[in-house]
């Protein structure tokens, strides 16, 4: 019995998951890849992507937590699953470093070209 609920635990657990890494992949989306119509919205985007980098850090420490310190002092933690857990978390901060990058160049561009309104 104890088998079967820990099973639909983790699956739940693991359904909440991916729907707040799928809500914090749509709240990064507009920096993906930026277009000159994005321009015009780039202070209303800057909540979404304050919310969506969020989630991702939290997520990244999460892991990372997981990977390092594993619950309980006899749990072994697999070396592949560590293995794992390192690599997507490389890949999700390094995500994360070019939203920053992308989010940067629309910050500095919609400057330039209030500056350039300007004169």
């Amino acid at each position: 019995m104890k088998i079967k609920n820990m099973t639909r635990e983790k699956i739940l657990w693991t359904v909440v998951s991916a729907f707040f890494l799928i809500l914090a992949l749509w709240l990064v989306s507009p920096f993906i890849k930026i277009e000159p119509s994005d321009y015009a919205h780039a202070a209303a985007n800057g909540f979404r992507l304050a919310v969506g980098l969020l989630i991702f850090i939290i997520y990244s420490g999460k892991w990372a937590f997981d990977a390092f310190a594993p619950q309980g002092l006899a749990k072994k933690v697999s070396g592949v699953r560590t293995a794992w857990l390192i690599i997507f978390n490389l890949l999700i901060v390094c995500f994360i470093i070019l939203i920053i990058a992308h989010a940067a160049a629309l910050y500095l561009q919609t400057g330039i070209n209030q500056d350039a309104a300007n004169f």
